[in-house]
């Protein structure tokens, strides 16, 4: 009787992922503020990924000096894929994408540059320092 060997051959797949790059905040601006005005958080600003060209948000905080009930985070101008939500308990400013969608990096880069700071107060003082953060 004759036998029969059955030789299965094994696939094996190999997958290289290549690692996520994070991606690298760049900002400026050191301005002086002028009192019940309005003034831009930022002189310049760019985001570089290597990898990605969109991320779910943008956070904006005044991350020292911040007067509560006093000082104010604001997109100004037209940005039709981004939803601004500012808390005044935390003095910050989320840019978001319309609906929970990802929102693209030369979209946020746009409203950085339109985000706005403004005090209720006649006599401000101090430094106000600013993060922004994906």
């Amino acid at each position: 009787m004759p036998r029969f060997n059955l030789l299965l051959p094994l696939f094996f797949t190999w997958a290289l992922f290549a690692q996520n790059q994070p991606p690298v905040v760049t900002g400026s601006g050191n301005q002086a503020y002028c009192p019940l005005s309005q003034i831009p958080i930022v002189t310049s600003f760019n985001i570089a990924d290597p990898d990605d060209s969109q991320t779910e948000a943008l956070y904006i905080q005044i991350s020292s000096g911040y007067v509560q009930g006093q000082d104010v985070l604001m997109l100004v101008g037209s940005h039709p894929t981004i939803t601004a939500t500012w808390s005044s308990q935390q003095g910050s400013l989320v840019l978001s994408g319309v609906g929970g969608a990802l929102v693209n990096y030369s979209d946020l880069i746009a409203a950085a540059y339109d985000v706005v700071f403004q005090s209720s107060s006649a006599s401000v003082s101090g430094t106000k320092t600013f993060s922004l953060t994906l």
